[in-house]
């Protein structure tokens, strides 16, 4: 793609009247420095000679930096201004380095002559005057349009403005009498155009390195994470190119998330970020993250009630093996449901427990008969002979003060004993252990109907 013919944009025209103004002071200064032998005013018409060049190249990035993306330039051209920035700053060394061997030369080996007179000082007047204006206009038209190589060129025209003061106070003291200040006010001009040509120089390989612009908003990675459905941020990679800023950014989003609303997410992260970075061309890379566990635990309860087959699941356990979830878990159906029926059954819940959670990768149900939970079969005349029992046995053992809250029950298919007792408060948690471990042991070899026991040790006092 060529460049464009006949279409003159409006950061073209600022650069184009650059290029105009810049003419006409080298003109004017280097006629003027002939005339008057004023090294200051020469090395001004120098130093205009380079805002010339670098005036002409900002015009050529500014055409090119706009052309659009291309199938070799993915990212469009805009860098050509920070190329075009820092050819202008070697050819500001190079002038800098001209301007102080000449100042120094006629300083300690050369007696030069310096005819000052009123038009050298009209022309410094007046580059002061084109300089301010044009610097102004390049300066609104930079921060209008974000452009790097307006903002140099706006740069160059200041370092110029700030010269031609020093040049202008120098053919004042020269006029009253001290001839070497001329060649003063010229290594003031080179100092002061190093100085601004360093940070110009800093500035475009930042720009060419990819650094990290200075004037990302702080707390951007707070801000992202504030965003509802974001659970982590994780890589945050920005530069910028001309007037543009490119940002890579990694999110955590829950997996269970289905892809709509997966996507809503990035979306609303770009939007953030589009409020807080002008001009900015966002890629957001979202990682799946589980949730936590117990959620999990949670969820698969609650799906389980929408399977009427299933009368309960229960001994729910997740585990996390690498970076995947295996669950398993015990499934209590009627026990006239054939096998084959139940499998599908528990095959159907399987997949939907995959479906809320991707990182579940595997599922395994333990099948169970269901009964009503607490049975009739244990009579009340049996009620009655397990709980002397089980007092006579806890009277046996004289570090249990007391028994109370025995409830035996029948659930699942299993006789279930739980029973609280109260110990002497000056036991340790060992030995408390022991005492209710030794209780167990002797009720379930006594009766062997019980199937499990569960004592619950209280002291004797309050704590």
């Amino acid at each position: 793609m060529g460049l464009r013919v006949g279409i003159i944009t409006p950061k073209e025209k600022v650069a184009l009247g650059s290029v105009i103004a810049a003419i006409i002071l080298v003109l004017t200064k280097f006629i003027v420095g002939i005339w008057t032998n004023s090294l200051g005013i020469l090395s001004e018409a120098l130093h205009s000679s380079i805002d010339l060049l670098a005036a002409v190249m900002t015009l050529f990035a500014v055409r090119m930096a706009d052309r659009p993306p291309d199938l070799d330039h993915h990212y469009g051209h805009a860098k050509i201004e920070s190329m075009s920035s820092l050819a202008e700053t070697m050819l500001l060394f190079l002038t800098c380095f001209w301007i102080t061997y000449e100042a120094l030369h006629r300083l300690f080996f050369v007696d030069a002559i310096v005819d000052i007179n009123y038009i050298a000082i009209l022309v410094v007047v007046m580059s002061i005057v084109v300089d301010y204006t044009r610097s102004r206009a390049l300066m609104r038209a930079a921060k209008k349009y974000k452009s790097q190589a307006l903002e140099a060129d706006a740069i160059h025209f200041s370092t110029d403005l700030l010269s031609s003061g020093v040049v202008l106070i120098g053919l004042f003291i020269t006029m009253a009498g001290f001839k070497s200040f001329d060649s003063i006010a010229a290594l003031g001009v080179a100092v002061i155009t190093a100085y601004i040509g360093w940070g110009i120089l800093k500035r475009s390989m930042n720009t060419l390195l990819d650094a990290a612009p200075q004037d990302i908003p702080n707390g951007i990675t707070e801000t992202i994470a504030s965003v509802p459905g974001v659970m982590g941020v994780g890589r945050v990679r920005v530069r910028d190119s001309g007037h543009k800023v490119f940002m890579d950014v990694m999110v955590f989003i829950d997996k269970a998330l289905p892809l709509e609303k997966a996507n809503r997410v990035t979306a609303d992260v770009t939007k953030k970020i589009e409020d807080m970075v002008p001009n900015v061309d966002v890629v957001i890379h979202a990682e799946p993250l589980c949730p936590n566990t117990d959620d999990l635990v949670q969820m698969i309860r609650e799906e389980a009630v929408g399977f009427p087959a299933i009368h309960t699941v229960h001994n729910i356990r997740v585990s996390k093996v690498d970076e995947e979830l295996h669950v398993d878990m015990h499934l209590e159906m009627d026990g006239s449901l054939n096998i084959k029926e139940a499998h599908e059954v528990a095959s159907m819940l399987e997949e939907r427990i995959k479906e809320m959670n991707r990182c579940v990768s595997y599922v395994s149900s333990h099948l169970e008969p269901a009964d009503n939970g607490f049975s009739t079969t244990v009579s009340q005349e049996d009620m009655l002979y397990l709980r002397r029992s089980i007092e006579e046995t806890a009277k046996a053992d004289p570090n249990i003060l007391s028994l109370h809250e025995i409830i035996i029950r029948k659930t699942h298919g299993q006789v279930g004993l739980s029973l609280c007792c109260t110990l002497d408060h000056r036991l340790n948690v060992k030995q408390a252990h022991e005492v209710a471990t030794n209780l167990e042991n002797r009720l379930m070899a006594m009766h062997e109907e019980i199937n499990y026991v569960n004592v619950h040790v209280e002291p004797d006092i309050e704590l």
